[in-house]
């Protein structure tokens, strides 16, 4: 299977979004409002900084896979880190080595950037262990649960 992957740009909007809404359709997250989802995308990955970043795996000119990644800085990591924040792959091209090529180009991507982790909040492992288990295989290591505390973001 020829897969090719490359970083993504404001003109894949479209194709993130779409990609990330599956992946919240299959998790079973809410229902996504495509309109705010796609003005957030595109303020994320024009910040100049590019503390957003995705890349894209396309077989011929499908788009079969996504991974977005965020920069982020801590004590703990000893300086700037990358958290993968989404990781979809079509089902019907599962477990042919594109999720690899994807955490590969983020790997790439960190070590460029001179991250000294990547993170990953897992999904439930009983649940998703299909899951748990190729981010174990790519090197991951458990760390713990993760937990978040929703902020209402306040517009002017």
């Amino acid at each position: 299977m020829d897969i090719q992957i490359r970083k993504a740009n404001l003109d894949d909007i479209e194709l993130i979004t779409s990609m990330v809404a599956k992946l919240l359709s299959e998790l079973g997250d809410e229902a996504v409002n495509s309109k705010e989802f796609k003005d957030v995308c595109t303020e994320l990955l024009g910040k100049e900084r590019n503390l957003y970043t995705a890349f894209l795996a396309f077989k011929e000119d499908q788009c079969v896979g996504i991974i977005t990644l965020s920069e982020f800085a801590s004590l703990y990591a000893k300086g700037i880190g990358g958290v993968i924040q989404e990781l979809y792959i079509v089902p019907n091209v599962r477990s042919q080595g594109i999720g690899d090529l994807l955490i590969d180009a983020a790997k790439e991507y960190g070590i460029n950037r001179g991250w000294t982790r990547i993170e990953v909040g897992a999904p439930d492992a009983e649940k998703w262990n299909r899951t748990v288990s190729f981010y174990k295989r790519e090197g991951f290591i458990e760390v713990g649960p993760r937990l978040k505390y929703p902020l209402k973001k306040i517009r002017t």
